[in-house]
């Protein structure tokens, strides 16, 4: 069996960057945007009521889990880009999103509440892109364990936001040197 180099086994850190490399890293992003995609594609025909199994609607946590984990990937490269260093940990608004300067901010919320306008949220505002991003900060921490849930304790996903704050990061990511 082949083996590879594990994420910084090898050295290959531009621009001074603690990313193993940015343009590694935006296809990790995009490859975990596209199979959590991907997935959701494929189980969407599959989710109507009455006719919904469970084992059906299960699948949603998967697709979720990898859209917010590349969401993650392309945060940190924007506050990388803004501060020169690192960001650490998994929450999309408080450890990442608000750490980044006013317009990575601007530019991420504006071309996410364009995506969310589009798809049929008429009244969608910058007031409700923060407060469903909080709704969302965690997707990837929380719903990996989703299997050992307290019942009544579910952190509900927010599939629509999701995939448009997503579909705007990795088009956003494109241009990030």
């Amino acid at each position: 069996m082949t083996s590879y180099p594990a994420g910084g086994m090898t050295p290959n850190h531009p621009h001074n960057s603690e990313f193993y490399s940015h343009s590694q890293a935006k296809i990790l992003a995009e490859t975990y945007y596209n199979l959590g995609y991907n997935l959701y594609e494929s189980i969407l025909p599959l989710l109507p009521v009455p006719n919904c199994k469970t084992e059906d609607s299960w699948k949603l946590w998967p697709a979720f889990i990898n859209i917010s984990f590349s969401c993650e990937i392309i945060l940190k490269l924007f506050y990388e880009n803004d501060n020169g260093k690192m960001a650490h940990g998994h929450k999309l608004y408080e450890h990442l999103f608000k750490e980044l300067s006013v317009a990575s901010q601007k530019i991420i919320s504006d071309i996410t509440i364009n995506f969310m306008t589009a798809n049929g949220s008429e009244n969608y505002t910058y007031t409700t892109f923060i407060d469903d991003l909080i709704k969302s900060e965690n997707t990837f921490a929380y719903e990996r364990y989703v299997f050992e849930m307290v019942p009544g304790r579910s952190h509900g996903l927010q599939c629509g936001f999701l995939l448009s704050f997503a579909r705007a990061l990795n088009a956003l990511a494109k241009g990030l040197v």
